[in-house]
């Protein structure tokens, strides 16, 4: 018995960390604040004043939130959590692409034309199944862009 309370505990505990967080950093004009860094909302992001940071939710939606004296508040989220999964293939995509060789990253297949992924919900098929993550990449960037996000 006190072995199963002491593993409740602990999942209680350590339950929280594997949650996904709120947002997704697309576009900084602050260098502290790379591209790919997950928010959760309400947390407060020390952005100075005259700085931007534009931030996407896992469903799509994009906002850009302006640096102040005390920095900013990440606004509230409007809908219940997303898919962590989905939001960490987001993230995934958005960070910076690793550096140098990657080897087996594509397998097989032919990837999609960027320009066929115009949905949130293509590019992201695209990045989990098929293993092209590069056009996934290029196709969020292209789908950030349009959305008005400078810099993607």
């Amino acid at each position: 018995m006190r072995k199963l309370l002491i593993g409740v505990v602990l999942s209680v505990a350590f339950g929280g960390a594997a949650a996904a967080s709120d947002y997704i950093v697309v576009s900084s004009s602050d260098p502290s604040i790379p591209r790919g860094q997950a928010l959760d909302a309400g947390a407060r992001v020390a952005l100075g004043a005259g700085k931007t940071i534009t931030v996407m939710r896992a469903t799509g939606e994009v906002m850009t939130l302006k640096g102040g004296a005390s920095g900013v508040i990440v606004p509230a989220a409007k809908m219940a959590a997303a898919d962590s999964a989905r939001f960490e293939t987001l993230r995934a995509l958005v960070e910076p692409p690793p550096q140098g060789r990657t080897f087996g990253a594509r397998r097989g297949g032919i990837c999609p034309a960027i320009e066929s992924l115009t949905s949130l919900d293509d590019i992201v098929r695209v990045a989990e199944t098929s293993g092209c993550k590069t056009v996934a990449r290029k196709a969020l960037d292209a789908y950030l862009a349009k959305t008005g996000v400078d810099n993607p």
